[in-house]
């Protein structure tokens, strides 16, 4: 990984292993602490390495190889440690039941839909707008928890167990909408001029919905891992600021004889 081996007993402060580091490279920082068994062993030979390719070659040179390194090593640590320690796996399966629960017990839109043809009632355009928008922050709000809680309960890897309902949100994500509010559909009448059918078409690409709910699809395909992954990097960045202020505090001073 590292450019050239670590000098015996070099160490390095994993608050500050990138020198002059950007947004993406603070990110990345993160991501990595929270996938490796031993960050400070990992992201110290990642900044000993920028900083001998920076001084042969310049600091975008450096740079470039950094990036390269982190989003090589990012993957290959993640499924590491998912086929060899199932209990993150199982952990992550936890996260994603309790995401599940939590949204069911979130807000619901009250139902002012009547299914009657002659006189249907159809919630209005604000409503449902209003409506998907809160529900659909639930939704995140309930991710950046579970990814939150599962990062805290793991003493190591952190950020593993958070990516197994991470996905299998997208999963879900790309074949149902979080919130439809349909019409009262299609019925058709009989000779006499009585009510003979009605029916109703279900789901995303449903003709009968108020609001399209197609955008839902893709957003919250993006969105909902997003959540839960910034839950389990907040637990992260939390955990080595502490980390980091323990490190640093002065030992107490002897009493006296």
């Amino acid at each position: 990984m590292s450019a050239a081996p670590r000098e015996a007993g070099s160490t390095t402060d994993p608050t500050t292993t990138v020198c002059r580091a950007g947004g993406i490279e603070r990110a990345l920082e993160l991501v990595l602490a929270g996938l490796a068994r031993d960050e400070d062993e990992l992201l110290g030979d990642l900044a000993e390495g920028r900083a001998e390719v920076a001084s042969a070659q310049g600091e975008r040179a450096a740079r470039r190889w950094w990036l390269a390194q982190a989003l090589r090593a990012a993957p290959s640590l993640a499924w590491h440690e998912l086929v060899h320690r199932p209990a993150m796996l199982l952990l992550g399966l936890a996260g994603f039941v309790l995401w599940v629960w939590m949204v069911s017990l979130a807000y619901a839109p009250s139902d002012e839909q009547a299914y009657d043809f002659a006189h249907p009632v159809i919630p209005s355009v604000s409503r449902v707008i209003r409506d998907t928008v809160v529900v659909g922050t639930g939704n995140l709000l309930a991710a950046a928890i579970v990814g939150a809680a599962v990062a805290a309960l793991a003493r190591r890897v952190r950020l593993v167990p958070a990516l197994v309902p991470a996905a299998l949100m997208a999963l879900i994500s790309s074949r149902h909408a979080f919130y439809i509010a349909y019409r009262p559909g299609t019925c058709t009448i009989s000779n006499n001029g009585s009510l003979k059918e009605c029916s109703l078409e279900l789901g995303a690409w449903s003709r009968d919905v108020v609001v399209p709910v197609l955008w839902q699809l893709p957003t919250m395909m993006i969105l909902l891992p997003l959540a839960t992954a910034l839950g389990g990097l907040a637990v992260i960045a939390w955990s080595r600021r502490r980390q980091a202020k323990s490190s640093v505090r002065p030992p107490a001073e002897p009493g006296p004889a």
